[in-house]
């Protein structure tokens, strides 16, 4: 059986009151940056407290993946702390439609930003974003400004040597499908002829309100889908939520980005053509009290990562810190006059989103926006570790279902997902529990890194099967639902037979910092009354560096004197289970 959490049965329904008019972040900040009127870079530097170049970390490796990155006009300078060799695609934002014309009501320096020539001399491929937010019937119902609009956007590609135009249509009401998708459709022939190689691409809603995009009829023409999977909850949300939980936290708004990405998949766009949109930035609301889940008292404002991450306000504390186990996604609760919730996403609600990129063989990422982490690096680490060589792949972890572990899964599912831990197998798979709609429902488990490698188990019903071994370090799963009765799923575990345990995620069981290190090392362990907890280092190709290391208390000091600079697994053992993390050393 799901887990089911008592506290559930309080959930009111109007946690799922998403109205269709809702701003998406897009809308909201360029609204807010356009009131400020024309400003320059130094302008914007001083608005976002820009601090100058960052020391920059050398290029290891070339990407497996796209990193689509859309550049605000508004980030100023912080572009010059891109880390190019982590980033395939920057998308300028953007070119603003009049609806009347097609011709820009601005182009925010698009013909001379300097950006745009970095990206290109970097060998990163360049997109224009265009903007149409409103006036939806005026423009479809214009030829003449549909024509204007296709043909400017074709010379601006031309003008600068440009890779792509990414569409961003929002707020466009369901009497408008048909004409967006036929002006969509003839764009991208028209760009396509004119401009050979490049690419159209569109910033799509994480849930395809009332299917106002057609994507039966736009996914063969578009090239690249990047699926807005943010703004779950937004700033008129009744009850505070994550902006982009992988799984969802109700059972009464039934969304995340597992299930954004099934549906479009499901709508038949191929996996190679999807990038799964991360957000950036948190979103901070004002609540009832400090209870989870929590209503809201007032509309919720987002808040940039850096602004979280540094923590100037004493609010983003670790004290203040939780962790929703339901959506996968941390927030902070705290108290000023009034209680306040603001729900944001980290490396490890981001890392697992990347995971699911991985598992399901998409096109990449893309992220809102480039220069909300400036001056950090963490968020550029993990694009290195999970899309560059060969990502590191747990030896032990567990999958569910686009419900998670306590959510039914949706309808018209049929996706696939294939595991290649980077330990040599066999892979151990077990099911702590299987409920499908027996005989419509299914779950194919194959032996292999395709699903034509041999069939292992082919499930519905359930009834939990005894669990098997794989012949190799893979194994690849098909989901598949119709569009009736949804059952709770499964939850499936698989591990190395030589790991004797399960991994779990090291921010449940310890922290470490500072992180990357240069001579001393803190490791805080968090769980109670461990037993013959144990700490050891091992290199990037498995050799055992440092340790065992017997800790005496909660808090232990490390030297690293006789470590070379480069990238290390820590792993702390304790009780029945051992947690691994990433450690940078300078």
């Amino acid at each position: 059986m799901k887990r089911l959490l008592a506290f559930l049965l309080i959930i009111s329904a109007a946690a799922g009151l998403h109205a269709q008019s809702a701003h998406s972040v897009h809308m909201e900040q360029s609204a807010a940056w356009s009131a400020m009127g024309r400003l320059g870079d130094l302008e914007y530097d001083s608005i976002n407290q820009f601090s100058g170049r960052m020391e920059q970390a050398a290029a290891r490796t070339s990407l497996n993946k796209r990193v689509f990155g859309y550049h605000p006009y508004w980030s100023g300078s912080s572009w010059v702390n891109y880390r190019w060799d982590l980033l395939s695609d920057l998308c300028y934002f953007s070119y603003e439609v009049d609806p009347a014309t097609g011709n820009p009501i601005t182009t925010h320096d698009w013909e001379t930003a300097a950006v745009i020539d970095t990206a290109l001399a970097r060998g990163v491929k360049v997109h224009l974003c265009v903007t149409l937010f409103s006036g939806h019937a005026t423009f479809f119902g214009n030829p003449q400004a549909m024509q204007n609009l296709t043909m400017n956007l074709i010379d601006k590609v031309l003008e600068r040597g440009a890779h792509g135009i990414n569409i961003d249509f929002e707020a466009v009401p369901s009497s408008q499908k048909q004409p967006m998708t036929d002006y969509i459709t003839s764009l991208a022939g028209a760009l396509h002829v004119a401009a050979p190689g490049t690419e159209l691409s569109i910033a799509a809603p994480a849930v395809n309100w009332n299917n106002t995009f057609d994507m039966q009829a736009l996914g063969p023409v578009l090239d690249l889908v990047m699926i807005m999977a943010y703004d779950y909850y937004w700033g008129g949300s009744s009850m505070a939520g994550p902006v982009s939980g992988l799984w969802p936290m109700s059972g009464t708004f039934p969304y995340g980005v597992a299930r954004s990405l099934t549906s479009y998949q499901a709508a038949g766009v191929k996996p190679d053509k999807i990038l799964i949109g991360v957000p950036y930035y948190g979103r901070e609301w004002p609540v009832t009290a400090n209870t989870f889940p929590a209503n809201t008292t007032g509309t919720g404002s987002a808040v940039l990562y850096r602004t979280i991450m540094a923590g100037s306000s004493g609010n983003y504390s670790p004290e203040n810190h939780y962790w929703d186990y339901r959506s996968y996604n941390p927030y902070f609760s705290f108290f000023t006059t009034h209680w306040r919730q603001c729900f944001y996403d980290d490396v490890r609600s981001l890392g697992v989103k990347y995971d699911l990129v991985n598992r399901r063989n998409t096109a990449g990422i893309g992220i809102w926006a480039l220069g909300y982490d400036n001056g950090r690096s963490e968020l550029w680490n993990l694009i290195e570790t999970k899309f560059t060589g060969t990502p590191l792949v747990k030896c032990a972890d567990t999958l569910a279902d686009t419900g998670g572990p306590w959510f039914n899964y949706g309808a018209v599912e049929d996706y696939t997902e294939t595991v290649t831990a980077s330990w040599p197998g066999p892979l151990t798979l077990s099911f702590e529990s299987l409920s499908l709609e027996t005989g419509y429902d299914s779950l194919w488990i194959y032996d292999g890194a395709n699903t034509s490698a041999p069939l292992l188990l082919a499930l519905s019903g359930n009834t939990v099967p005894p669990a098997v071994q794989t012949t190799t370090e893979s194994f690849s799963l098909r989901f598949k639902s119709d569009n009736q009765t949804n059952f709770a799923g499964y939850i499936l575990h698989y591990a190395c037979p030589t790991a004797g345990m399960y991994d779990f995620e090291p921010e449940e069981y310890l922290r470490v910092f500072p992180n990357p290190a240069t001579d001393w090392l803190c490791i805080q362990t968090l769980a109670e009354k461990p037993r013959n907890p144990v700490i050891r280092i091992f290199s990037a190709d498995g050799r055992l560096v440092a340790g065992p290391l017997l800790p005496e208390s909660s808090e232990t000091f490390l030297s690293l004197s006789g470590l070379n600079p480069g990238i290390y697994l820590l792993v702390y053992s304790a009780n029945n289970y051992s947690a691994t993390t990433r450690l940078v050393i300078q």
